[in-house]
């Protein structure tokens, strides 16, 4: 079955992402103005603009392997229906009129995919090497596609990621989305800058080619809010979460967030986790050229609710699990080590099928 408005309801259908069993990765320009903002923070002198790959430690791949493996795990022996991509264990070139690529393994499942409502969409990523990706999961769409419940799979056309149709602007960078050459511009954005929240959605949008995504999005929901923010260079699950109905767990590295939100949340609960580093530490030894690609403070927050009152969260997340205890929440714990090399935390790993709620406005 195909239903889920929120990140809250009651969770009965996950799929759980599979890593790439490969160490080698592709890094062209959309991967690296992709995660522009994270590799600046690593050696991104290292990854110049005409390097296409670098190298994941074997010893940290296989880890991150058996640890996908166990969160499935734990979401079945917790009651959750839990379903998995196809594996891909060699590197599968392929060539579209634009590009050449190599597939990458459907492993932060929540990034090219979108659920809401009774609708699978296949999202047009930014990432060159993520156009096919979606075609590991086609076995569990099918399925879940024909229980004869109804529910729709839409697929977005095909994007031109080319540098002359992308903005490759910081994402931080003034734009007028309310008037802009929009044939300049392929649209390109990711599932995980959309929070859904019943009628409401929250996206992060921070170009052109993200502004033209979310309009192909909306195009489906005459009924539904979409509120833009600015929040950061891609994801919004780094950044902001909605817990449940009232109630939203905060990236501290935006402590302002409350006063750029839609009016209507403004007076919601803002949950702080304390004791962050200023800066995310670079480990050594875990890829060939020691980056990463997302921060220690956004894979913290990066957790999966259940329902509205249990939270599946990373145990190396000691002040997210504090904070959540102390506000009443139950909480679980996986491990999931080196999230910040494999982009994707507990909440990017697992996409949501099938939850228990409505279609409606939380803030009423």
């Amino acid at each position: 079955m195909i239903k889920s408005n929120t990140s809250f309801g009651k969770l009965k259908t996950v799929i759980v992402g599979r890593e790439l069993e490969i160490t080698k990765r592709v890094a062209d320009f959309s991967f690296q103005h992709f995660y522009k903002e994270n590799l600046t923070h690593a050696v991104y002198d290292k990854l110049i603009s005409d390097e296409e790959t670098y190298y994941v430690n074997h010893e940290f791949l296989v880890k991150r392997v058996e640890q996908l493996d166990d969160l499935a795990k734990k979401l079945g022996n917790l009651g959750v229906e839990v379903k998995r991509p196809n594996r891909l264990t060699k590197v599968i070139p392929f060539t579209t009129p634009d590009f050449k690529s190599e597939l990458s393994s459907a492993s932060n499942v929540r990034d090219v995919s979108l659920v809401y409502g009774d609708t699978i969409f296949e999202t047009p990523t930014y990432v060159r090497n993520r156009y096919y990706e979606n075609t590991l999961l086609y076995d569990v769409f099918n399925e879940a596609f024909d229980c004869g419940q109804g529910g729709k799979w839409i697929k977005s056309p095909f994007n031109q990621l080319i540098e002359e149709k992308m903005d490759l602007e910081n994402w931080d960078s003034h734009r007028d989305y309310s008037s802009f050459d929009r044939s300049k511009y392929t649209m390109a954005i990711d599932g995980a800058q959309f929070l859904r929240i019943g009628r409401d959605v929250i996206v992060n949008v921070n170009s052109y080619n993200h502004y033209l995504g979310l309009e192909w999005i909306k195009s489906f929901y005459p009924d539904s809010h979409f509120h833009i923010v600015h929040v950061a260079d891609n994801h919004i699950d780094g950044v902001l979460v909605c817990l449940r109905p009232g109630v939203f767990l905060v990236n501290p590295k935006y402590p302002n967030l409350k006063n750029i939100m839609p009016k209507k949340f403004q007076n919601w609960e803002y949950l702080y986790p304390q004791d962050y580093e200023v800066e995310p530490k670079i480990t050594e030894g875990m890829t060939n050229i020691d980056i990463q690609l997302a921060s220690t403070r956004g894979m913290d927050i990066n957790i999966l609710s259940l329902d509205e009152k249990t939270v599946l969260v990373n145990e190396s997340a000691v002040s997210v699990i504090e904070l959540l205890s102390k506000n009443s929440f139950d909480v679980e714990t996986v491990r999931l080590d080196n999230c910040e090399i494999f982009g994707g935390g507990i909440h990017c790993s697992t996409l949501d099928l099938h939850r228990e709620d409505e279609y409606r406005d939380y803030t009423k």
